[in-house]
C-alpha cells in the first residue's frame, strides 16, 4: 500500500472510528482513515500528500477527492485520485473511479467506469481534469 511517510508536521493523521457516522462534507489535510461511515463528499486539502483510506469495515456515500486513496471497503459513490488510487481485495466501488495510476487487488469489485486522468490536469483539484477512457480487457 501507499505511505504517507513524507507528510508535513503540520499535518497528522485522523480517524473515523467504527461506530461513528458523519453526515456532511468532511474536509481534511493530512492522512484521514475511515472505519465509520460518512454520508457526504470527502476532500483533501490542495497539499499534495493527502490520503485517505476506507478500511476494511469503512462506507462512504459521496465522492471522493485527494490525491491519494486507499479503498478496502465499501464506496457509493465516484472517486478522484489524483495522484495514487490502491483497490484492495474487500473493496466495493459503486460509481466511477478516476485515478491517474491504480492498483486494483484481485476480489475488489467496481461498478462504474474506470478513467484514466491526464497527468498535467491533476495539479488542482478544482480543475475539471481531462479524462480518457480505458479500454476494458477482452
Amino acid at each position: 500500500m501507499f505511505s504517507s511517510s513524507k507528510s508535513s508536521p503540520s499535518s497528522g493523521v485522523t480517524l473515523i472510528a467504527r461506530n461513528t457516522q458523519i453526515r456532511g462534507t468532511v474536509e481534511f489535510s493530512g492522512t484521514l482513515n475511515i472505519e465509520g461511515f460518512i454520508q457526504g463528499d470527502v476532500d483533501a486539502a490542495s497539499e499534495s500528500k493527502s490520503e485517505v483510506a476506507v478500511l476494511e469495515h469503512g462506507k462512504v456515500e459521496g465522492e471522493i477527492r485527494a490525491p491519494r486513496v486507499i479503498v478496502n471497503g465499501r464506496v457509493k459513490g465516484d472517486i478522484y485520485s489524483f495522484d495514487q488510487l490502491y483497490i484492495a481485495s474487500k473493496a466495493v466501488i459503486e460509481g466511477s473511479v478516476h485515478y491517474r495510476l491504480i492498483e486494483m487487488e484481485k476480489g475488489a469489485q467496481i461498478s462504474g467506469s474506470i478513467l484514466h486522468v491526464a497527468a498535467n490536469s491533476a495539479d488542482s483539484k478544482q480543475s475539471s481534469p481531462s479524462l480518457e477512457p480505458v479500454p476494458a480487457a477482452t
